[in-house]
């Protein structure tokens, strides 16, 4: 290969200096022009400076984006007072870079230098002499650099472990023994990842090694089979790759525990009493191989009992290793499954809802079938002053409709929880006012407004869940700007919230924007602590840099007490923090005592490791079968300032991490008072937890395995689709109890069919937080389901004719959440109708249904509801008489009361022919009509239902004459 005129080859030029070095340059110089003319054999050296400057310019610019990555972000957590959280994180994860790229090497380099020292003769080993008379260049210098780039492969794919590494050098014992093993739970959470990826590690190593010096000594037998140090090097190389294959098998028996083979997920019948033999059969037979192989460096005969060991070996691995444990599992388990299975049943059962937070899980028998009372609702009228009548999905439009205000402003989400209103505990409905410069007019979004005027959010609103105006919306507790209220708010700007994605600049010669007024725009500047200091050169270059954004640089506003806030969506902001958790998707709002606002995230600690647990998935995709809600997160909204409160103190995965970052969690103890009395059990968990609930709260391994009681997730109609049911947040007096509880619940139904068969509550309040109550209705009676309530409400005259006549007058009608209310020792189900208009989708709560012994009631508020049922004695009680709202006494009966029951009719028929019956019938259709278009809803109820009496008597006369 002949070098061109302009200069030398730079990759033949790199190998001879490499070779020269040593002295035996093997590629000699080009030195003709290629016409037999002689040149010069000094080569140009502006070839070779380009390449060196080029390289070195990547270099820096490859070291210079990280190292400003590095810098910013060092910067970004030094403003939060995480300085010892990043640094840990970056140190574990360069460490382990280092550590393995460094052994990496180590073992490669240093078996490809001994292979090339034992093998070398006559200044070159035979790889050499063959590649340089075929070649010409030598390829051993090839193989080291090759040893650098895979060692710097495997640094960086150990890299990734250090979150791993850090749990295992940290770990707690879960104080949970396998029945297999009798191994703590923790070996197999911390410690066996860590383990596999050891023995992955140097298996890999090894067997790079051993390729490289067979490479070295140029695969020549004779030499490997007679020179001893070559087969000494090359067969101890050997041994160590099948004493990691024996770990594998070792390892790999460990990892039954999450076999999916037998009855249920974990070791089954075959795998402990089969699999598990041959796996240790396996790796003693290995270790035996690897001995012979050893001992074949000083007994040559020892060769030919290597073979036969070998074959041993294969015939263990693949007939017994693949052939009998099917064969077991086919003829001695399948046909006596149960039975060998039950005790592995046990264990899966046992380990499941120990792993999803169901061991402690209080099972009590719900007797539902007494006939609700005026009395029951007396009694419990907390509860029915807390019903949930606004569905956060029509809430959040009307919030937006009706206290957005501005086009630049938004609320993202409704939140609810509970406040003390007036001296009085009240469930609340309330969300932020969050800010969308994105949502400002064309022309106004300029970089200034985007990142120096319009940098934050104003205030909340907040509204009773059960509190409704005569035109149908929303009592406000708190409302407008600035906001105002029973729930008073000291410090409304929201810098930090859902919806932020852009960084802002404060404190700058640019006024900030606050909040509009009459009297023109106000503003403000920021005084929180937190936020990047950018006023000097050094940052704002920085960041320009970053963001590769000049205006950060070139404006003139900027000052040396300007600051940058940056990251300020809270989701983001917690996952650069602290990754390694899993968050819920849905951050709520708290208002202090003190009037700020606070983002209150909650953060789970899980694994996929917990063995014997079924797996679940998470709503994210992820895969887990363990779960804590070990980790309460507080964001303030207007500085940013971030706390990790740990709530479940007996979580050994917390405890890891707190070992690790001791600067990052604080007790729960230590969580203000005032906002500690807002936390409240996630719906994520919840909800995961009522999945795994519809199998696991069977506990005895016959009635699991036969899947005898198998509930599933209730349907309810919403927006007029059918679909599942949510958990919903209800505040109320649990049966049996003296006060009001803040829980979730969700009812269930058995599998196909839709009568309840249970209801799961969870509570949120500090004292007895996360406390789960399970209460079973009885299976020789019949309970009505939320589908079969919703079907009940489709086939009521009044009803459905109203709501095809909404829904034909240009509006649409949105059917809420059907809420389930235990009272007393029976149900109360409520649903409320919104109607929204076809243009200005102001949603509007026009009508409330309940359903209680056996009767459908739709009214226009709750109050008039419970009535008609109940009847006017309920009013005595002042705070069920306040349900009424607006209404009079002479408007309390709203429509016929109708029952669910068709055995008996809700009004008399006359007596008469046939013919009589026919003109009764047709006469009161035509009530009916008239009554509606008078707008007499009242009275066109009760000729539907009178109609409804005289069509059923028909009906029946008509088949005693047949």
């Amino acid at each position: 290969m002949a070098a061109s005129n302009n200069g030398q080859d730079p990759f033949r030029e790199f190998i001879n200096q490499m070779q020269e070095r040593e002295g035996e340059a093997l590629v000699p110089s080009d030195t003709g022009n290629g016409n037999g003319t002689t040149i010069s054999e000094e080569r140009p050296r502006s070839g070779r400076a380009g390449v060196y400057w080029s390289g070195l310019a990547f270099l820096v610019i490859l070291l210079g984006s990280r190292l400003l990555t590095y810098y910013t972000d060092w910067l970004w957590f030094d403003s939060l007072d995480f300085t010892s959280v990043y640094f840990t994180r970056i140190l574990a994860s360069g460490i382990t870079f280092l550590a393995g790229a460094l052994v990496f090497w180590l073992i490669l380099a240093g078996n490809i230098a001994l292979a090339t020292r034992l093998n070398r003769k006559d200044g070159s080993t035979p790889l050499d002499s063959l590649a340089a008379s075929t070649l010409g260049f030598r390829v051993t210098p090839l193989l080291q650099v090759g040893a650098v780039v895979l060692a710097l492969f495997s640094g960086l794919a150990l890299r990734f472990q250090w979150n791993e590494l850090l749990l295992f050098l940290n770990q707690v014992e879960f104080g949970v023994f396998d029945p297999i093993f009798n191994r703590d739970v923790s070996f197999f959470v911390f410690s066996l990842p860590i383990l596999k990826s050891i023995r992955s590690f140097l298996l890999t190593a090894l067997i790079f090694s051993l390729v490289g010096s067979a490479l070295v000594s140029g695969l020549n037998w004779k030499s490997l089979f007679e020179k001893r140090s070559v087969k000494s090097h090359l067969s101890l190389l050997l041994a160590g790759i099948l004493v990691l294959v024996a770990w594998q098998y070792q390892l790999q028996g460990y990892e039954l525990v999450y076999s999916a083979r037998g009855a249920v997920l974990g070791g089954g019948y075959t795998d402990v009493y089969a699999q598990l033999p041959i796996f240790r059969v396996m790796a003693i037979v290995t270790l035996v191989i690897a001995v012979l192989v050893i001992a074949n460096i000083f007994l040559s005969m020892a060769l030919k009992a290597i073979a036969y060991v070998l074959g041993l070996w294969i015939l263990v691995a693949v007939v017994l290793g693949n052939f009998l444990p099917n064969i077991i599992q086919r003829f001695v388990v399948t046909p006596n499954e149960f039975t060998r299975e039950e005790p592995f049943i046990q264990h899966n059962i046992d380990f499941t809802r120990l792993a999803f937070g169901l061991d402690d899980l209080d099972s009590v028998a719900y007797n539902a079938r007494e006939v609700l009372t005026g009395k029951d609702l007396t009694s419990e009228n907390e509860t029915i002053a807390n019903i949930r009548l606004w569905d956060y999905r029509p809430m959040r439009t009307t919030y937006n409709q009706l206290q957005a205000l501005r086009q630049y402003y938004q609320f993202q989400d409704i939140d609810i929880d509970r406040y003390m209103v007036d001296g009085q505990q009240k469930q609340v409905m309330l969300s932020a006012r969050e800010l969308v410069p994105d949502q400002l007019s064309g022309e106004a979004q300029t970089w200034v407004n985007q990142r120096l005027v319009y940098t934050h959010g104003y205030g909340a609103a907040a509204s009773p869940v059960a509190e409704i105006t005569f035109d149908g919306l929303p009592t406000f507790l708190l409302q407008d700007l600035p906001p105002k209220g029973s729930i008073p708010i000291t410090r409304p700007q929201i810098y930090f919230s859902e919806v932020s994605r852009n960084y802002v600049i404060v404190n700058t010669n640019t006024p900030e924007f606050d909040y509009p007024s009459e009297e023109g725009n106000v503003f403000t500047r920021f005084e929180g602590d937190s936020g990047i200091r950018i006023g000097n050169l050094l940052t704002r270059l920085a960041f320009t840099l970053r963001f590769t954004d000049t205006n950060i640089l070139l404006n003139g506003d900027i000052t040396p007490a300007s600051k940058l806030l940056w990251k300020r969506n809270i989701q983001e902001r917690l996952n650069e923090v602290a990754p390694f958790l899993q968050y819920d998707d849905d951050p709520y709002i708290v208002i202090g005592e003190d009037g700020g606002l606070h983002w209150f995230v909650d953060a789970y600690t899980y694994s996929r490791l917990f063995p014997y647990s079924q797996t679940a998935t998470l709503d994210s995709g992820r895969a887990v079968n363990y779960i804590r809600n070990s980790v309460k997160a507080m964001i303030n909204a207007y500085d940013g300032s971030i706390n990790f409160y740990v709530v479940d103190r007996k979580d050994p995965i917390v405890a890891a991490y707190a070992a690790v970052f001791p600067d990052l969690f604080d007790d729960i103890d230590e969580m203000p008072d005032d906002l500690r009395a807002h936390i409240r059990y996630p719906q994520d968990l919840f909800t995961i937890q009522a999945r795994v609930l519809t199998i696991y709260h069977m506990t005895e391994p016959s009635e699991f395995y036969n899947r005898e009681d198998v509930w599933q997730w209730p349907q309810e109609f919403f927006d007029n689709e059918s679909r599942e049911m949510e958990p919903y947040y209800v505040l109320m007096q649990l049966p049996g109890s003296e006060k009001l509880d803040f829980i979730q619940i969700l009812p269930f139904t058995p599998a196909t069919r839709e009568n309840m068969i249970a209801w799961l509550a969870a509570k949120s309040d500090p004292a007895e937080y996360g406390e789960k109550l399970l209460f079973t209705f009885g299976k020789d009676s019949l309970v009505y389901g939320p589908k079969q309530i919703e079907a009940r409400i489709d086939q009521d005259p009044v009803i459905s004719s109203q709501l095809s006549l909404w829904n034909q007058q240009g509006s649409q009608v949105i059917r809420g959440n059907l809420l389930v209310i235990p009272l007393g020792n029976s149900l109360l189900y409520v649903e409320p109708l919104y109607l929204q208009a076809a243009s200005g989708r102001i949603p509007e709560l026009k009508r409330v249904i309940i359903a209680a012994n056996d009767r459908v009631i739709m009214a226009p508020n709750l109050g008039l509801a419970l009535v008609e049922v109940f009847g006017e004695d309920i009013l005595e009680d002042d705070l069920l008489a306040s349900l009424l709202g607006d209404y009079e006494s002479g408007e309390l009966v709203t429509s016929a009361p109708t029952v669910i029951s068709r055995e008996s009719s809700p009004v008399d028929v006359a007596a008469g022919d046939m013919v009589s019956l026919i003109q009764q019938a047709n006469r009161t259709y035509l009530t009916a009509i008239q009554a509606q278009r008078d707008g007499d809803w009242a009275a066109y109820g009760q000729a539907l239902a009178q109609l409804e009496a005289i069509l059923l008597e028909l009906e029946t006369r008509t088949t005693e004459e047949e």
